[in-house]
């Protein structure tokens, strides 16, 4: 069987075709994995960062209770305190205002309820628990006590 030189030429072009198609797909996978890879390291981070204001949210209780006190001990707490809060304000997070602002349900959680007063209704009065936000995104929720 004797091939001709246009079949030769064509049978070229098909595996040219394949080898640029594999390419591309291979470019293709490369990428959905560098995204997919970016994604999970987000996403623990995020983890990280959510475990740690626990942290915060201890330190935070033990420094109110501390008030004004001064000992080598609350020294170096408040220390310890303002490093950590600098750590996470040069990863992008950052506290969330509550009080005074009306409830969103997005950013804030309904732990209790408040005789309005002089508060409009939906209100908040009270934060138990500050909201973090990390580089624009929700963090953690606040658990805020409302104006009912």
């Amino acid at each position: 069987m004797e091939r001709t030189l246009e079949d030769v030429e064509q049978e070229l072009k098909t595996e040219r075709d394949l080898h640029l198609r594999a390419l591309a797909d291979f470019d293709n996978f490369r990428r959905r994995v560098s995204r997919e890879r970016d994604h999970i390291g987000k996403e623990a981070l995020r983890e990280f960062l959510h475990s740690l204001l626990d942290v915060v949210d201890d330190l935070e209780r033990l420094l109110e209770f501390a008030g004004d006190e001064t000992s080598p001990v609350i020294d170096a707490v408040r220390a310890v305190y303002r490093k950590l809060l600098d750590l996470f304000a040069k990863e992008g997070v950052r506290p969330m205002e509550s009080v005074g602002r009306p409830f969103d349900p997005a950013l804030h959680e309904v732990v209790a309820t408040a005789a309005a007063g002089e508060k409009n209704l939906g209100t908040i009065v009270q934060e138990v628990r500050r909201g973090y936000l990390w580089n624009g995104e929700l963090l953690r929720t606040a658990q805020v006590v409302v104006a009912a």
